[in-house]
């Protein structure tokens, strides 16, 4: 089975272009026929295009009702060549312009400036992606090929800008259950933010759905001391569900459901009260009416939602299939009738999973965030939507990975802690080959450890990151601590750079001399914090790791330090919300070993 994931949309957000490559699949469309009559032609006599992609274009697009191979209408890569230099390699990327003008050779020696006639292979995959989520392009997972369904036929063969066409995109769009939850989500609250819905949309526990928390957000952009600096976290400092909800609020914008204003946002953070102007979106009229429509009324029947197998998790998230075959075996249960939880974890039994109360529960939940109305009340609970599109694949029920098992032993003994910092784990088992992955991982992490000790523990302190600083501060009373954050699916060793990283900021903090190093982030401690420690936090410790932070305490004056692996991490957590160990004894614990708690 290939590894898709359908449901979760980050890149497209044209709806006119949505119906476009929905149309191209319809033999003798107004676009089809434009594709293989003038876009790919034109294509073939600038050179853009390869003679074999240019004859397979125009056969498969003859009958396209046989099915067409994903990879085919995606598109490839550029491989190690560049971007800008790859030929049209998917019939998608033939279908919509890139932004970007080209001045090109013709054949009878003249030029021809354009825009660039073909997209790129991430752009088409996202158009793709996002027809199949909306049941307009029906997938088959096992031949890996898409062709219309019934609701794109329909709409491939209405008329541009006429109210059938309008009608029918509402069908589609109103069937996709995420932006359901963030229409929902409007209803109860206007002028929200894309970090203020991104934090209440998908399974929060899970890599694919991290969202930056507003006040990180605004002490970031207002503490950033350059123009470029702002710009760089307006671009670059959201999570995946903070991308997802503002994806979903453009297309519902050009529907008329949403309005989007800008709004000045105020919030507290490190004692210090920050505000800027972001934009935040409110639900209209025509929003309220949508909305109406999708969950139904006594006059109107509910929609139905279109729901993947694919979409209920994300491919970032270990043992991801065993995560969506749980999911699709919880709502198959919940479809017959209302039920209990001893009840869905028999029916689970029954198909070889096992898993706790608190398991089931953050499932359901995590569902409810993802927009699929799920009945709750009180000891029972039943899936009140209307589900289709959802195949399950059986031979998925055995990919369990050993990090599911942790997380389902570490979520048993979270009674006071929020589940949601569950999350931890994945991004201190982050894959770290991935560089893409990684920045934005490692970003993840020291955002949500800094919102652990702060938020939820109630010390003092910030994620700092970033080059020449350290990734998380904290401090209590007169006791800091510096925190590097080291994300490491195999186990992590304290190796040199490591340590002589760790003792350049005790050194720097220590010493403290005016302009080294020039962010001075020693200032972020406050002048009555006099005691000091230093702390690495990973996914487990291995090697001779007690040896380096004995080096690192005896390089810098003694200083003690520890490490502590995530399922530590979390288990002192839970024990200091109950009270059980206070600050004081955390403290107490730096003695250049690995801290443990159970």
């Amino acid at each position: 089975m290939r590894k898709r994931t359908f449901g979760w949309i980050q890149n497209p957000g044209d709806i006119h272009k949505l119906k476009k490559v929905t149309s191209i699949l319809l033999a003798d469309s107004k676009e089809n026929l434009w594709l293989t009559q003038v876009r790919i032609p034109l294509l073939k006599n600038l050179d853009l295009i390869s003679e074999e992609n240019y004859s397979l274009f125009l056969k498969v697009l003859k009958k396209p009702d046989e099915g067409i191979d994903y990879n085919l209408l995606k598109g490839k890569g550029s491989g190690k060549a560049k971007r800008s230099a790859a030929l049209c390699s998917g019939i998608i990327q033939a279908c919509i312009d890139a932004q970007q003008n080209r001045t090109y050779d013709t054949p009878d020696g003249k030029t021809l400036t354009i825009k660039k006639p073909y997209t790129d292979d991430w752009t088409a995959d996202g158009y793709l992606r996002w027809a199949i989520s909306c049941g307009l392009i029906d997938y088959n997972s096992r031949t890996d090929t898409c062709k219309l369904s019934e609701l794109g036929r329909k709409l491939a063969s209405r008329d541009d800008n006429s109210s059938e066409e309008k009608e029918i995109l509402e069908e589609a769009l109103l069937s996709y259950p995420p932006l359901i939850r963030i229409l929902s989500l409007l209803k109860t609250e206007s002028m929200q933010t894309k970090f203020d819905l991104g934090a209440k949309l998908g399974f929060k526990d899970e890599l694919g759905f991290t969202s930056i928390p507003l006040p990180i957000y605004l002490c970031d952009y207002c503490e950033a001391k350059s123009p470029k600096e702002k710009q760089e976290i307006r671009s670059n400092e959201e999570g995946d569900s903070d991308k997802y909800a503002r994806g979903i609020a453009s297309w519902c914008r050009q529907m008329g459901w949403i309005s989007v204003n800008k709004c000045e946002k105020y919030a507290t953070y490190k004692g210090n009260e920050y505000h800027t102007e972001l934009p935040s979106y409110s639900l209209t009229r025509a929003g309220e009416k949508a909305l109406i429509k999708a969950i139904g009324n006594s006059s109107n029947p509910r929609l139905d939602r279109v729901v993947t197998f694919e979409m209920l998790a994300s491919n970032k998230a270990p043992g991801a299939n065993y995560l969506r075959y749980v999911r699709a075996k919880i709502l198959s249960t919940l479809a017959v009738s209302y039920k209990t939880i001893d009840q869905i974890k028999s029916a689970l039994q029954s198909n070889d999973i096992k898993l706790s109360n608190e398991d089931i529960v953050d499932h359901i939940k995590g569902l409810t965030f993802m927009g699929i109305d799920i009945t709750d009340n009180g000891n029972k609970y039943k899936l009140k939507d209307r589900i289709k599109g959802l195949v399950i694949p059986e031979e998925d029920k055995n990919t369990k990975e050993s990090l599911n098992t942790l997380k389902e032993k570490v979520r048993k003994k979270l009674v006071c802690l929020d589940h949601k910092y569950l999350i931890l784990i994945d991004l201190a088992y982050s894959d770290t080959s991935v560089k893409i992955q990684k920045n934005a991982d490692a970003r993840a992490f020291e955002i949500q450890t800094a919102e652990l000790f702060t938020n939820e523990l109630g010390f003092t302190g910030k994620r700092l990151g970033e080059a020449n600083r350290p990734d998380v501060i904290i401090s209590y009373g007169s006791k800091g601590t510096i925190i590097d954050n080291k994300s490491y699916k195999d186990g992590f060793n304290i190796d040199k750079h490591c340590s002589d990283e760790m003792s350049r900021y005790l050194t720097d903090n220590r010493l403290r001399i005016p302009g080294l190093p020039k962010n001075e982030w020693w200032k972020e401690f406050k002048s009555n914090i006099t005691s000091f420690t230093f702390l690495f936090i990973t996914s487990y410790l291995k090697g001779n790791f007690i040896q380096q932070l004995e080096e690192i305490s005896k390089r810098n004056a003694n200083i003690k330090g520890g490490a502590i692996s995530i399922e530590s991490l979390l288990y002192m957590a839970e024990d200091m919300k109950r009270g059980t160990i206070t600050k004081e004894s955390f403290y107490g614990n730096f003695c250049n070993r690995e801290l443990i708690y159970k």
